[in-house]
């Protein structure tokens, strides 16, 4: 098993201009998705030996992303912008990050605290959830006194409403309460916030306050800027409040028996409590929303695909483009609801709903459940005196400072309702600034230029991999309703992965020790010709032609360059070269066993820790069996070998895309100047598959050598003639 190195030529080298990866980009905290799905691919077939590395890979993870075993079953967002959603689908990393969390989490109680000292101010966090909890993550790393104080009995805030068919309890818990442990971070949960927290506090030595109290609060709904009468109703309730109580263990399962339930909004959110109606009972559950069913649209419904289908699945009705206009009561009871025809949810500018009122149904139900967003305790900042003149949060949307009291940070959905991951990272901002306030240095955050790399091309694209759901009939209940990756599963989704981002971003290759170091394409300028064949054969449009000294010349781009070596194979002038390249044994290997050179992709073959790869006199590691050049096929021959036996990653599972391709027309222009030559074709040889200890190497050698005797006696093999 690989062993992953931290050392300076394994990290990710930070820039102020960073090219990286749409998924990251599109990941709120930046985490390194990219070199994660190459690890998860990486993994031995060895469930045991697999287990090491995904603890391996979890503490990589765990440094910047301590929740991250949460993430991987409600946290999908980078998958929104993965180049192979166009392709094939998107990769799904959030099932591979549940991959990971549902070995990572048993193993957490065992983790050991940080050992540091707590020799920095008191800081206070207001606010247990993922903001509040990432905020004390960081700070306690560094030697802070944190305290986070939090009105509920447990900490997780808005994480605590999402249903647990999507997420377990016991996943929260072990999450939440390990980070508190790992970190030495105090808790004191039951706190009744108010205006004279911050008061109470600075008074106890508290030097510096972060604010992230969340949104726990509905909002009304309105129609034309108005509150809607009748929200009082007995039958009208919230949807967030719905969620809360559910959580606390307070509802019944027959709490909507015989009930028809209406759900208002367009959200996950409102998703989640339309499902969780069927789940306590309801057979009749009809969602309305403003936006329409077109994703494609600037009005589109804004609740995942994954959630709309579960919930059609599972018997709720959508109704698309429909307003509320009225609630209508009798004696005193909700029993129905009157809905426009809504024709634009946005303007050029905003959120501005526009309606035809004279296309109106009525639905009817026994319960209203207003799902269409929350708003936070607005009385706690006017009384704090943390709001403006006009009344907004005065607050530094960089560093998140308070503009009104130097010593209070405030972020999260209090601050900018967003999803988890956007309030985790407003956590770790404002532990960056809070850092630089007490340090008494400059905490404006520098804007680091961020860039999307582009997508490699790729001859196949391999479609996603379908969900996994128990049946309809099977999952109205509580418990998790999808399946998890298996380990066969998961290390072949990750290696869907097209690693669109550069190298210096990623070094997952470092890490595991499959390179020592990143190679590098140099280019001899006095050699190169300016055919472009270089440019034919990347798949990362690294390779381009300048014009210099009066003729074209090859140049590659640092940052798309992935070192594959294809160009180096491809060029005709020899004027591309691979630093460090296949080391120069030819003589050695020849001269050792059974006459036969062995060249193997170290991505696909012999990755992993294994005492018995040092025996193996035969075989030559290569990046990417595309870059063996019919030239190396040849210098084997010369040398004195009998056979020449390729090893290549899977069929269509290259690591660096189309390396398979590349390598099989190699071997078949070789096999005919061979035959040409009157040297069987069948002395050489390709295997397209995985090994990862390498165990089967030696024996594939062997059993190749054994083909090659029972080759015909009178086959010649002309020793005169001259490989070039």
């Amino acid at each position: 098993m690989w062993q992953l190195k931290n050392d300076i030529q394994a990290k990710v080298e930070p820039s102020i201009k960073q090219i990286l990866p749409s998924c990251q980009l599109a990941c709120p905290i930046n985490e390194d998705i990219q070199r994660t799905n190459v690890l998860i691919s990486l993994l031995p077939d060895n469930a045991e030996q697999a287990k090491e590395g995904i603890i391996q890979i979890g503490d990589y993870l765990y440094e910047t992303n301590p929740l991250f075993t949460i993430c991987g079953y409600v946290c999908g967002l980078c998958e929104l912008e993965c180049n192979y959603k166009t392709k094939g689908g998107a990769v799904r990393r959030r099932l591979l990050k549940r991959f990971l969390s549902d070995t990572y989490t048993p193993y957490l109680s065992e983790k050991k605290a940080i050992e540091n000292k707590k020799d920095k101010e008191k800081v206070a966090v207001i606010g247990g959830g993922p903001g509040g909890l990432m905020c004390a993550w960081e700070l306690s790393k560094k030697g802070y006194d944190v305290t986070i104080f939090d009105s509920s009995p447990k900490l997780g805030g808005a994480m605590r409403y999402i249903p647990s068919y999507r997420l377990s309890r016991e996943v929260i818990d072990d999450a939440v309460n390990n980070l508190v442990r790992i970190g030495n971070i105090k808790v004191e949960n039951n706190v009744k916030i108010n205006a004279n927290t911050l008061v109470e506090l600075k008074e106890k030595g508290y030097k510096a306050f972060f604010v992230a109290i969340g949104t726990h609060y509905p909002r009304p709904l309105t129609f034309s800027r108005k509150e809607i009468c009748g929200q009082d109703l007995e039958g009208v309730e919230y949807g967030l409040a719905l969620l809360r109580e559910v959580d606390k263990g307070n509802i019944p399962l027959d709490y909507f028996k015989g009930k028809k339930v209406v759900v208002i909004g367009g959200g996950n959110v409102a998703f989640d409590v339309a499902r969780t109606a069927r789940r306590i009972g309801s057979e009749k559950v009809t969602l309305v929303c403003l936006e329409n069913a077109d994703k494609t649209s600037k009005d589109k419904i804004p609740a995942d695909i994954e959630e709309i289908e579960g919930g059609e699945q599972e018997g709720v009705e959508v109704i698309y483009s429909r307003g509320v206009r009225e609630i209508i009561g009798e004696n005193g009871k909700f029993l129905k609801i009157e809905c426009p025809k809504c024709i634009s949810v946005f303007d050029d500018k905003r959120f501005n709903p526009r309606f035809d009122v004279s296309d109106c149904i009525e639905i009817e139900g026994d319960t209203l459940l207003i799902t269409i967003g929350q708003m936070s305790e607005r009385v706690f900042f006017q009384d704090a005196g943390l709001l403006s003149e006009e009344g907004r949060l005065a607050v530094d949307s960089l560093t998140l400072q308070s503009l009104n009291k130097e010593n209070v940070f405030i972020g999260g959905d209090a601050r900018k309702i967003g999803f988890m991951a956007d309030a985790m990272k407003e956590g770790i901002k404002a532990a960056k600034s809070i850092n630089g306030y007490l340090r008494g240095i400059d905490f404006k955050q520098i804007a680091i230029n961020y860039e999307v790399s582009e997508m490699p091309t790729k001859r196949n694209y391999e479609v996603q991999p379908e969900l996994k759901w128990k049946t309809p009939e099977d999952r109205i209940n509580f418990e998790l309703f999808e399946m998890g990756f298996t380990l066969d599963e998961a290390r072949k989704e990750a290696r869907r992965c097209l690693t669109c981002g550069p190298c210096t971003s990623c070094k997952a290759c470092v890490s595991a020790g499959i390179v020592d170091s990143l190679p590098t394409i140099n280019i001899k300028e006095e050699l190169c010709s300016g055919c472009g064949m270089c440019i034919l054969t990347c798949n990362y449009d690294a390779a381009h032609l300048k014009a210099q000294d009066g003729k074209q010349i090859s140049v590659t781009d640092l940052l798309k360059c992935k070192a594959c070596g294809m160009c180096v194979s491809a060029c005709p002038s020899g004027a591309r070269e691979l630093t460090p390249d296949m080391p120069d044994t030819w003589k050695q290997v020849v001269d050792s066993g059974p006459k036969i050179v062995c060249f193997s992709c170290k991505f696909g073959w012999g990755y992993l820790e294994n005492p018995l790869k040092s025996s193996i006199k035969n075989w030559i590691p290569i990046n990417c069996i595309g870059r063996i050049d019919i030239t190396h096929i040849f210098k084997a021959f010369e040398e004195g070998a009998n056979g020449v036996l390729l090893l290549g990653c899977a069929e269509k599972n290259c690591h660096f895309q189309d390396g398979d391709y590349e390598a099989k027309k190699k071997v078949y222009l070789a096999q005919k100047v061979l035959e040409s030559l009157g040297i069987r074709k069948e002395r050489l040889k390709m295997i397209l598959s995985f090994d990862p200890s390498g165990e089967k190497i030696e024996e594939l050698i062997d059993d190749f050598a054994k083909e090659l005797d029972k080759i015909k006696e009178n086959e010649v093999i002309n020793n005169e003639v001259v490989f070039s």
